[in-house]
């Protein structure tokens, strides 16, 4: 390791040290420090910590080194902070919410002010007439004034909560709360970008019954239309501005099939690109500051990569990256003139940390580490490995394991595929993974055919592969670890959540003895019901129908094919012990998709047991539902095909 490096991985390798493997409550405990958040000065830095039993949002001045001020978040679950300024630090949370009127419950989200100079928190768009009640994304921000004193916030308005409410633009004074709207949207309106000056720029509309998808530039009450598309998805999704603000940049595929971004002129509509591509990478992400102005792209993939417009930026994103080897380094968080970038470490030999490189800086300064009782002594090494399908593609995976496990050979394996399924696995510290390794299992994470960050052709592999090549894609992960010796093929376990969830209840209908048991974490059962629930919250007409039936290879009206799919309607070929969670609060995957699985099986008369998790969402979001779900998954997993502990 370089010397300039030296002092940040003495703390990261000394830190904590351990004598004994870590309990199980420190893999499911959340990070210690998370949302690690700098202001546009540079000066400020946020971040929410957990550990000790409470949950804070603290403040820190990084050129004063001092405390400035703090508030209890344990009753707000923020999910996202931003600076506007020196002054204001806005809050993004989130709750799941419930209305006599709605029959699902929604995500609910609230944007919150913390006044830097009092320690006052407010909540925004409290003032706010005519908000529709039933809406999720109400804690959106789209751009703020130059002073950063003003923010401007689209939310769903209708006089009287009449049905059909339009998508419009309001403008908030932090300081005072006061909120007025600033431009009217449609029933149809979708999004909004914002000019320099915080005003209402670009409005993008999509008529969902007609299929019609457009974008307008606004000037006061007149619009004026650049861009329309008729029939099917949308083909391109806008995400950000050029900082001269002539053009809007929007999400495509390249003529090689990968995700990339063009520019579509404002002026003239014309569209150019691809920009900030690079040859064999799609793209994951822009980076963006509070006005959604573009300044960089980051790459999908299992390891993050960067290509920003500035070529001095890119220098010194590589150097970093370099000089952190076997890890993963992102890109947490930056100043406005990306002087200052904190970059989190993860990964390869560490739980997880945040560091603050400063412009000029010979060193970094270490800002937190995520867990400090899991130190690299605990840190199990991921590989990536790739293996050959039965129809000859190419499938990428994750492998964590220690490598006397691995050397011994005939270690029992977990395979945990992972969700979306257009998603892919990262390359960092994945708790539930380096638990399992910290237990002598072998654990792979393949990405199947359907997965993103992989190429459009990759991707497209997986349209109506459900419960087809998409599944024998895992299977085909496990033969290959067992050929090579590292697996015994008579301990065998699959865990997955949502659609992993979904693959792993299609193991235990389908394993023909590959696999010894299954846990299933908000999981799918019955893609029939969940057709039908989505109809109902969205409209039959709605694009999310259209493209789960895509996914799907069906449509919900051929019951037979659908329900061939769904392992719920299969419960009577189950042959192995199942394991169900679901939180309670899921509005993803809502709970009676394991309703219905259980029933299902205990009709069957099969071996399954069903944990219900109150309050919880999708993603296990909080550590004590995620400490009873980790302690559930290990004893099913270790009853079955138990590997002990080191």
């Amino acid at each position: 390791m370089p010397r300039l490096f030296f002092s940040v991985l003495l703390v990261f390798l000394v830190y904590g040290r351990a004598s004994a493997v870590p309990p199980l409550a420190d893999y499911a405990a959340l990070p210690d420090v998370d949302l690690v958040t700098l202001s546009p000065s540079g000066r400020l830095m946020a971040l929410r910590q957990t550990s000790g039993g409470s949950d804070n949002v603290v403040v820190y001045d990084l050129l004063e080194r001092r405390y400035v001020t703090g508030v209890d978040v344990s009753e707000v679950d923020p999910r996202q902070l931003m600076f506007t300024n020196d002054e204001h630090l806005l809050l993004v949370a989130g709750s799941t919410q419930r209305s006599m009127y709605v029959r699902s419950a929604f995500d609910y989200s609230a944007a919150f002010s913390l006044d830097l100079s009092t320690g006052e928190v407010t909540r925004l768009l409290r003032r706010a007439k005519d908000l529709y009640p039933y809406q999720s994304g109400l804690g959106r921000v789209i751009g703020a004034s130059e002073d950063g004193n003003h923010i401007y916030m689209p939310a769903y308005e209708s006089e009287k909560n009449a049905q059909n409410p339009r998508y419009s633009v309001f403008r908030v004074e932090l300081d005072s709360n006061r909120t007025r709207k600033v431009r009217n949207g449609s029933v149809d309106t979708i999004d909004w970008f914002v000019d320099a000056d915080g005003r209402p720029l670009v409005r993008e509309d999509y008529d969902n019954q007609d299929e019609l998808h457009q974008i307008w530039v606004t000037d006061g009450n007149k619009r004026r239309l650049v861009y329309e598309h008729a029939g099917g998805l949308p083909r391109i999704s806008p995400v950000g501005l050029t900082p001269d603000r002539q053009a809007l940049i929007v999400a495509g595929y390249s003529d090689a099939g990968r995700r990339t971004f063009f520019k579509l002129d404002l002026d003239d509509g014309e569209m150019s690109g691809p920009i900030l591509d690079r040859e064999g990478k799609s793209a994951y992400r822009v980076l963006v500051d509070v006005n959604r102005v573009v300044h960089g792209v980051e790459f999908a993939g299992f390891k993050p990569e960067y290509e920003f417009f500035d070529p001095e930026l890119n220098k010194r994103i590589n150097s970093i990256q370099s000089r952190l080897p076997q890890t993963s380094a992102r890109l947490q968080s930056y100043s406005a003139n990306f002087s200052d970038l904190a970059i989190h470490v993860s990964g390869g030999w560490h739980s997880g940390a945040s560091l603050l490189f400063r412009k000029g800086a010979d060193e970094p300064e270490m800002i937190a580490t995520d867990r400090e009782t899991i130190t690299s002594d605990f840190v199990a090494p991921t590989s990536i490995i790739q293996y050959e399908a039965g129809d000859g593609l190419t499938i990428p995976a994750l492998v964590t394991a220690y490598d006397a496990v691995m050397e011994e050979g005939n270690a029992p394996l977990v395979v945990m595929p992972h969700g979306g399924p257009e998603s892919h696995d990262k390359f960092h510290f994945d708790w539930l993974a380096q638990y399992f390794a910290s237990r002598n299992y072998v654990v792979l994470q393949p990405q199947f055919r359907g997965s993103d960050g992989f190429g459009w052709d990759f991707r497209e592999a997986g349209r109506g592969e459900w419960g087809g090549k998409m599944q024998t894609d895992l299977d085909d992960g496990v033969d290959h670890l067992v050929q090579l010796g590292k697996v015994d093929p008579d301990r065998v376990c699959i865990v997955g959540a949502s659609y992993g969830g979904y693959a792993a209840l299609a193991a235990s209908v389908q394993s023909e003895g590959r696999y010894h048991c299954a846990a299933s974490v908000n999981g799918l059962s019955d893609l029939r019901r969940m057709l039908s629930d989505r109809s109902r919250d969205f409209g039959r007409d709605h694009w999310v129908i259209r493209y789960w039936e895509t996914l799907y290879g069906t449509d919900r009206y051929d019951k037979e094919t659908i329900d061939a799919l769904s392992p719920a309607k299969m419960a009577d070929r189950v042959d192995i012990p199942v394991l169900l969670i679901h939180g309670k609060d899921d509005t993803v995957v809502p709970i009676e998709q394991s309703r219905v699985m259980h029933k299902a099986l205990r009709r069957a008369d099969k071996d399954v047991t069903f944990i219900q998790l109150k309050g919880e969402d999708h993603w296990l979001s909080y550590g004590d539902t995620r400490l009873a779900a980790l302690g559930a998954i290990s004893e099913f997993v270790e009853r079955h095909i138990g590997a002990g502990e080191q």
